[in-house]
């Protein structure tokens, strides 16, 4: 071989590489599109009720009750293809018995059930029914805490591969970059509450442990643990996601994880939030749901 030709080859391998790196990027950015769905549109929005394709990583816990399954009061959040994130006092009763338990995802609706084949709104949109997935496996955070309620993180592996669709998707983890402190930052949440079966939202700001213990009296969130105060009373489920927003060239592209809801104080005074927060917890999480 002669030196033009090894040039010449060498030029292609170049080429090569050049193209195999653009795609491996392009697919791991493609992937980052796949979570945290984000319209800037519904940011502004005033309902109390989502869309019924937003926030469509939010689920909701169901448990065994004789032959059927009825719902346990949790929320649950999509955060891969076969795991779901919920709080470790939503399961710790059922670790030994994950088939006694089943999470419903892709659920606008409380009322919706599995064999529905399409639901709507009252303006007329309609989804594909929610789908029902047993749980095969559950992992609690080894120092969730079950007297001071610490740490309250607990990962559920589904029996099957979770098919996503526009209206079932996980929420991201990774943030591209995130403040140091929460304290003062407005976040948006959303899941499921006791007021109404539709899937809900809304907007809180973080506060600090001081002004949280004036807001709700005796009660003070654990060391890991941050108050946040809600623009509306609402009593959502725990588990509830917390949300900070990925923003590119100054633009709001995706929303990531920020904090589960893991208690709210709302007896006699102004309702405070208690919320987990996953940020030194986020390297579990990814670690356990590979």
């Amino acid at each position: 071989m002669d030196a033009a030709q090894h040039v010449g080859n060498m030029k292609i391998l170049g080429k090569l590489v050049v193209v195999l790196v653009g795609t491996l990027l392009s697919a791991t950015a493609s992937a980052e599109l796949n979570c945290g769905n984000l319209e800037e549109r519904l940011l502004f929005s005033k309902d109390k009720s989502t869309q019924p394709a937003e926030y469509p990583w939010m689920g909701v816990l169901f448990q065994r009750k004789g032959q059927s399954f009825e719902n346990a009061g949790c929320n649950v959040v999509i955060v891969s293809e076969s795991h779901v994130l919920t709080t470790a006092s939503c399961v710790r009763d059922h670790y030994d018995h994950p088939e006694m338990i089943a999470v419903r995802l892709g659920i606008w609706n409380e009322k919706d059930e599995p064999d529905e084949k399409l639901v709507c709104n009252e303006r007329g949109f309609c989804v594909p029914g929610p789908v029902q997935q047993p749980v095969a496996a559950i992992t609690m955070h080894p120092q969730a805490d079950k007297v001071t309620g610490d740490i309250d993180l607990a990962i559920l592996r589904l029996s099957d591969r979770i098919k996503m669709t526009a209206h079932v998707q996980p929420l991201c983890l990774q943030p591209i970059s995130e403040p140091a402190s929460w304290i003062n930052r407005y976040f948006h949440y959303g899941g499921f509450e006791n007021s109404n079966y539709r899937k809900g939202k809304g907007l809180a700001m973080a506060i600090s442990k001081n002004r949280c213990s004036r807001l709700s009296g005796k009660s003070s969130p654990s060391q890991n643990q941050f108050c946040a105060f809600p623009v509306e009373r609402t009593v959502f489920y725990r588990g509830s996601a917390f949300m900070g927003m990925n923003i590119e060239k100054d633009v709001p592209r995706s929303f990531y994880l920020v904090g589960l809801l893991v208690k709210v104080v709302s007896e006699g005074g102004p309702t405070v939030f208690f919320i987990q927060d996953i940020k030194p917890w986020r390297r579990w999480i990814m670690e356990n749901t590979r």
